[in-house]
């Protein structure tokens, strides 16, 4: 399962912005499509909040979508629920937090907590991550060009080309290929189990007797 910092997450968008009122409406449709065909399971953690809780509005079977209540951080409720989480299940290995917030990704790492950046979650469910102007050191000029770079709060990590970022793409869709196929190979172990003891509880059809003639 993914579970997301919401805000944060549009704050690296070229296409939302925090001003549009229907900000996290629109992200929630399109995490939507993304754990519909991909079947997964999301839960989206946005600020400010006017009563906060779970919406029931933006919510389904695949998304839960939680605003922060008054007074209370996003960033502290996002972390309960990875600790919850991993108290529950006992461990994290089947969660990805999706945040670029420097101080959750320390908080993840002392966890044990999977990350990954919202710019990179962003290219997978069909968003253009922010471009910003950064200096290639190659070039003898200095001079700037536009690239995607993994923003953490305001301070940028070391800019990720494009190339890289289909190549992770492609290695993370693998992972996700074969943790379903584990999946669907431990389902159908089970069910032939379970076959297998239903078969052995069948009383055994008698033999038809021979004839003496």
């Amino acid at each position: 399962m993914y579970l997301v910092d919401g805000h944060n997450l549009i704050g690296q968008l070229q296409d939302l912005s925090l001003d549009d009122p229907q900000d996290e409406a629109k992200l929630t449709v399109a995490i939507r499509r993304f754990c519909m065909r991909h079947r997964v399971k999301t839960t989206v953690i946005f600020d400010n909040g006017v009563i906060g809780g779970t919406s029931r509005e933006l919510s389904n079977s695949d998304v839960t979508v939680i605003f922060a209540s008054p007074g209370q951080q996003a960033d502290t409720l996002l972390m309960r629920r990875a600790r919850e989480h991993g108290t529950i299940k006992g461990k994290y290995d089947d969660m990805v937090l999706v945040t670029s917030d420097r101080r959750i990704l320390r908080l993840a790492f002392a966890y044990g907590i999977d990350t990954m950046a919202s710019e990179e979650f962003a290219l997978m469910i069909g968003f253009r991550p922010v471009e910003r102007e950064v200096e290639d050191p190659d070039k003898a000029n200095g001079k700037t060009e536009k690239r995607i770079a993994f923003v953490y709060e305001k301070d940028p990590n070391p800019v990720i080309s494009t190339q890289e970022i289909a190549y992770w793409l492609t290695v993370f869709k693998r992972r996700q290929w074969e943790v379903r196929a584990a999946r669907m190979a431990q389902q159908d172990a089970a069910a032939k189990n379970l076959k297998s003891t239903e078969d052995t509880g069948k009383p055994k059809s008698k033999s038809k007797p021979e004839s003496d003639g």
